[in-house]
């Protein structure tokens, strides 16, 4: 659980605080295109951190509402497709070729339905494997958690579904590195903001549901050392994001990796053993001629010879 505000003041502080002190009323839209500089600013020296802005998830990351109970209709229906406003997750250069390579394929999710690995890792263009996004709504502070909650749990069900796919099949899982290694995989963040307000909310995987939800702290955007604050939270997530949550993506690659070596050296193993029963019938008679030769040098010997 990254922790810590350490403030430092800095000048986009300074002017988002300035320029939401100068509106009495203040859009969705309004606080999106003020706030932004500050998240460039926080988000500038972390090389391996990339965002997006105002991306819909792809559908296969986004989670049925209780998968592997049986529950009624209304329940199983998937989530709203999110639409955050900005999406932070990790860029290219966090992986090897051989890593971005491994991210690529069909694999089968919870519902054993085809899912394809490029669109879970990498839900939104550039973005690999979100943990922190950013929901602006007018409505109600509510109104923006929620909206929080559905992109979130979109985060938290990636990696799970890709953890289901490195496990052995059919076999529960008692690894505990392993099952520890994911539950920080599936956790992420999120900024939920409502006018001069922002709430700062965990998200983590609790057995099946992918989006339990608690609020850390809320801000004022108008309070500078609130802003310096929330900044420096968000510094922190990042920094959590590079030297924890990324390792236990890299993990489940690694896991991967194996999974799918192993698999190849299975089909080469079943293609050498297995003899085709037409090659097998022509190797008989060679057999023969070689057991009829030696019986017949054999019978030529003297008898003495013949023990050895």
């Amino acid at each position: 659980m990254p922790y810590g505000e350490v403030r430092h003041h800095s000048p986009e502080s300074a002017k988002l605080v300035q320029r939401v002190r100068a509106q009495k009323h203040i859009s969705s839209k309004g606080i999106t295109r003020l706030i932004a500089p500050l998240l460039l600013q926080v988000s500038r020296k972390h090389g391996i951190i990339n965002f997006g802005t105002n991306s819909a998830f792809h559908q296969d990351s986004v989670p049925h509402g209780l998968p592997g109970f049986e529950m009624e209709g209304s329940w199983r229906t998937k989530l709203p497709t999110p639409k955050p406003t900005f999406t932070f997750g990790y860029s290219s250069d966090a992986f090897t070729s051989h890593e971005l390579e491994l991210q690529r394929g069909i694999i089968a999710n919870s519902r054993n339905e085809p899912c394809d690995l490029d669109k879970l890792s990498q839900p939104v263009p550039d973005v690999f494997w979100p943990f922190l996004v950013l929901e602006s709504h007018e409505g109600s502070m509510a109104a923006a958690r929620n909206a929080c909650a559905d992109s979130a749990a979109a985060c938290n069900n990636a990696p799970m579904v890709f953890a289901a796919a490195v496990q052995q099949p059919a076999k529960r899982y008692h690894d505990l590195d392993f099952l520890w290694g994911l539950s920080k995989a599936a956790q992420s963040f999120s900024l939920a903001i409502n006018g001069k307000t922002a709430c700062l909310n965990t998200h983590n995987s609790e057995g099946c549901l992918p989006h339990g939800m608690a609020t850390i702290r809320t801000y004022r955007l108008d309070d500078e050392r609130d802003v310096e604050a929330m900044a420096a939270r968000i510094r922190s997530i990042l920094i959590w994001a590079e030297n924890c949550r990324l390792q236990s993506i890299l993990d489940l690659l690694q896991g991967f990796d194996k999974r799918v070596e192993l698999a190849k050296d299975s089909v080469m193993v079943t293609q050498e053993v297995y003899v085709p029963p037409q090659l097998e019938m022509r190797s008989q008679p060679s057999r023969k001629r070689r057991g009829v030769i030696r019986n017949v040098i054999v019978d030529s010997l003297p008898r003495w010879a013949r023990e050895f």
